[in-house]
């Protein structure tokens, strides 16, 4: 498994980005055959106001193509733009389960 896990901040609305990113995972697990699941995970100790969108796929050739759709996908897109203002910029790392 392959594990894409993109960690940001909340800067305001705390709310509203809530609901925007909410949509793009749920838009994520529909739309792209090549996501296994899709969800999220919260700080219990270090900066509380940290989230971390994980993002399973069977390989990285699933998690290439994903990204490549995403580029051209307007709903990704139009959450990314959601997003300005209200989350830090993500930091994309990814994780392979041996």
């Amino acid at each position: 498994m392959v594990y894409l896990v993109r960690t940001c901040s909340f800067l305001k609305d705390w709310e509203k980005a809530w609901e925007s990113i909410a949509g793009l995972s749920e838009h994520v697990r529909k739309e792209f055959k090549e996501v296994k699941a899709s969800y999220f995970l919260s700080n219990i100790a270090g900066p509380i106001d940290q989230l971390h969108w994980v993002v399973e796929f069977e390989s990285l050739a699933d998690e290439e193509r994903f990204a490549a759709k995403a580029m051209k996908d307007d709903a990704y897109g139009k959450a990314f733009m959601a997003f300005e203002g209200r989350l830090s910029p993500f930091v994309d790392r990814l994780y392979r389960r041996d």
